[in-house]
């Protein structure tokens, strides 16, 4: 004679055989944000922590354009992550920078200080030969004073990480610039008979030619000319990271202005991570 369950164990034993056979057979695997905690830092989801984006300031250097020569640049950037590989990070980068430098001595010719020679009375010969036979310089030794507003709107920057656990990153940028340009000309010397040390003809040349009216200087009314300038970049530069959350970096840019123009500087930069 042989023995079955009644109904009632029968559908108690069927329900917990499914219960049984889903306990966890051993411990979870584990996390894929392991490694050495003081050279890894998380970047980009799906990791927890943090992303891999930074901001910074920088200063340093600069070999300005139109022969202006050396400088000081000023500035600050940020940067996002684009994507991860095994050997390095791509990021998308935004970069504004101030240069400004005063050229070397060079000679200008103003016709406008020639007409108003003429007008003053001079024989042509005196008008262009200006001081003391006419009121006013026509040809003269001024310095071109620089500022270029440097915006770089879309910027790509490939950053290596082999050297993490040295805490050295490696790395190259290129991107888009535009840029804004202001200059005057600043007189080495007062040498107007008239208005001595002033405007029109003493005081910063907008174009080399004449100086803003003392009413407008006096309000505080910035001068000089200005113009936008298209053009690119090519860098390569050094991050040493500090801790977790702090950087500093070394780079050298080279910045391609108009058709035959350049703009180079060499920066230190501190960066925060987040």
């Amino acid at each position: 004679m042989s023995w079955r369950p009644s109904g009632l164990l029968w559908m108690c034993m069927t329900a917990a055989a499914p219960a049984l056979a889903q306990e966890p057979q051993g411990p979870p695997p584990p996390s894929r944000t392991g490694g050495d905690p003081g050279t890894r830092y998380l970047e980009l989801l799906p990791d927890l922590g943090r992303i891999g984006a930074q901001v910074g300031i920088f200063a340093g250097a600069s070999v300005n354009p139109y022969e202006v020569g050396p400088g000081l640049q000023a500035g600050g950037y940020i940067d996002l992550p684009v994507a991860r590989r095994r050997s390095g990070r791509l990021s998308y980068e935004i970069t504004i920078g101030l240069s400004q430098g005063t050229g070397d001595p060079f000679t200008i010719t103003n016709p406008i200080a020639y007409v108003a020679n003429l007008a003053a009375g001079a024989s042509p010969p005196d008008a262009l030969a200006g001081p003391p036979r006419a009121p006013f310089p026509v040809r003269r030794d001024v310095r071109t004073r620089l500022q270029v507003l440097q915006v770089s709107p879309f910027g790509l920057r490939y950053t290596l990480t082999s050297l993490d656990r040295r805490r050295l990153r490696p790395y190259l940028c290129a991107g888009l610039d535009i840029a804004v340009v202001i200059s005057d000309q600043l007189p080495v010397s007062d040498e107007s008979l008239e208005f001595r040390g002033t405007a029109p003809f003493d005081a910063p040349l907008i174009a080399g030619l004449v100086s803003q009216s003392p009413e407008l200087t006096d309000l505080g009314l910035p001068s000089g000319q200005g113009d936008f300038e298209l053009g690119g970049h090519a860098a390569a530069g050094l991050e040493v990271r500090l801790s977790r959350a702090l950087s500093v970096n070394g780079e050298y840019r080279f910045t391609s202005l108009g058709a035959s123009h350049a703009l180079h500087t060499i920066t230190a930069a501190l960066g925060i991570h987040w």
